[in-house]
């Protein structure tokens, strides 16, 4: 009976509801100053007249460039925060800021709102940090998915000097398919529940847009969550300049490798050098 019962929820809130792609958390459960990461409170306004809060990590020495970072649908900014803490140290600015219903920013998060959220927060840092040059956006899963179609269409594309994509998804219908699949409670229901997710921003069909920002994909060949063949896909259809780097890792631990480290630091290094 309990498994019934799973399998009509999960039938009921997936259905139509593009913004079960996201699971946010409200309370921080990470503090970077006590982990000794220097960090600032920012706060972007939304074009509904909210606020979006994130982190400023101030560089130490010199400044090479800012990355604006997207992180993935868990959580929120305190959790996803390993993925770029370190890199201050190398000379880079970073700045990490939760989309809507995440941590302390307001509203609700939706698959539009997170993309205009994206397009708000990059127009602040091009707005607020005139210094940020190299500016490089970087992504991570459906971060980094959203931010093709936000750096295509962002009205700063031309601002924007690089563009890093961590295990990015190529089509919002075949992940949600994907993820149904591992489940044999949900295996049935895997079609007809994913064509209701919400597909107009599919990857494939912007990741051409992005031109002439130079796009680095990043993908772990154990990645059993999102399959390196979606940045494959990607990289195919990209236009030059462009690099993917398929390195050891899965889907949350990628970050923590000390290869992921080595290449997004050369990564970022030669988008700092062109």
């Amino acid at each position: 009976m309990c498994r019934v019962l799973f399998v009509i929820y999960s039938a009921a809130i997936l259905s139509g509801c593009s913004n079960m792609l996201f699971f946010p958390l409200k309370d921080h459960l990470i503090d970077p100053g006590e982990r000794g990461v220097n960090y600032q409170n920012i706060y972007v306004e939304t074009s509904y007249q909210q606020k979006l809060h994130g982190w400023l990590l101030p560089e130490a020495g010199d400044l090479k460039g800012t990355v604006v970072f997207f992180h993935g649908n868990g959580e929120n900014i305190s959790t996803h925060v390993g993925a770029v803490y370190w890199l201050p140290q190398y000379g880079y600015r970073v700045i990490l800021v939760d989309y809507r219903g995440y941590g302390k920013s307001d509203g609700q998060a939706t698959l539009d709102g997170a993309i205009d959220d994206i397009k708000n927060t990059l127009q602040h840092v091009v707005d607020h940090f005139p210094g940020a040059s190299p500016l490089i956006v970087m992504g991570q899963s459906i971060g980094a998915s959203m931010s093709i179609y936000a750096v295509a269409s962002s009205a700063v594309k031309q601002k924007i000097d690089g563009l890093v994509l961590v295990a990015p998804f190529s089509d919002y219908h075949k992940v949600a398919q994907e993820t149904l699949s591992k489940s044999w409670l949900t295996w049935l229901f895997q079609y007809p529940l994913s064509w209701t997710i919400n597909n107009d921003y599919r990857p494939l069909e912007y990741i051409k847009s992005v031109n002439p920002v130079p796009v680095y994909f990043i993908h772990g060949k154990s990645d059993n969550i999102i399959s390196m063949e979606h940045s494959q896909k990607l990289f195919k259809l990209a236009l030059e300049p462009k690099k993917l780097f398929l390195i050891e890792g899965g889907h949350n631990d990628i970050a923590a490798t000390r290869k992921y480290r080595e290449v997004l630091i050369s990564v970022l290094n030669e988008i700092k050098d062109r």
